[in-house]
C-alpha cells in the first residue's frame, strides 16, 4: 500500500471531510498512546474513522485509482491495522512537515498549533497556487514563510562586490 503527503494533503483533507487534518492527527497520537499497541491505548469509533479518513487521503493522493469513497476502498481489504499502517502515515507526515530554515528575526513566539486555515493563509501570503502545493512538502511551504521574514532582516555584513570576486 502506498502513501504520498505533500501540501496538497490538508485542503484535500478539509475538502473531503470537513476537518482539520492537524488536530486530527494530533488526536489521534494522543489517543493510540506511545506504546502502539491496542490494550493499552484510548481508540474509539471516532477515532477509528478518523484514521481511516487519513489513510484513504494519502492513499487516494499517491494512486488516483483507488476508488472514490473511504468505505469502498477499505472494502478492498481483509484486515486494515492500525496499529501498523498509522506509524508509517505520521513519519510520513513528519517528514513532511519537516523545516531546514531558521529565522533570522526575534520573531514573536506564539503557542498557537499549526491548522489547515493558518497553513493555507501562509500559502496565500506567498503566492502558492493551489496548484503547486502538490509539488512541495508543508516543511518547504514553511521554509518559504520563514525566508520571506527573514528579508527584512538587517544583517551585520553585506557582502560586496569585492568579495564575491575575492570568493
Amino acid at each position: 500500500m502506498e502513501f504520498k503527503a505533500s501540501a496538497a494533503i490538508p485542503r484535500i483533507y478539509r475538502m473531503k471531510f470537513h476537518r482539520d487534518i492537524y488536530k486530527d492527527l494530533a488526536a489521534l497520537e494522543k489517543a493510540i498512546g506511545k506504546e502502539d499497541n491496542e490494550e493499552k491505548s484510548n481508540l474509539d469509533l471516532f477515532s477509528l474513522e478518523m484514521f481511516e479518513n487519513i489513510a484513504y487521503v494519502m492513499a487516494k493522493h499517491a494512486n488516483a485509482s483507488i476508488p472514490n469513497t473511504p468505505e469502498e476502498w477499505l472494502d478492498e481489504f481483509n484486515t486494515f491495522s492500525i496499529y501498523q499502517v498509522l506509524p508509517k502515515l505520521i513519519q510520513l507526515w513528519g517528514l513532511n512537515v519537516q523545516t531546514d530554515v531558521q529565522a533570522k528575526k526575534n520573531l514573536q513566539k506564539t503557542d498557537r498549533p499549526m491548522t489547515t486555515p493558518l497553513f493555507l493563509l501562509r500559502c496565500v501570503q506567498l503566492g502558492i497556487s493551489i496548484r503547486d502545493l502538490d509539488l512541495l512538502s508543508i516543511g518547504m511551504v514553511n521554509d518559504m514563510y520563514v525566508e520571506s521574514s527573514n528579508d527584512e532582516y538587517d544583517y551585520d555584513v553585506v557582502a560586496t562586490q569585492e568579495d564575491f570576486d575575492n570568493f
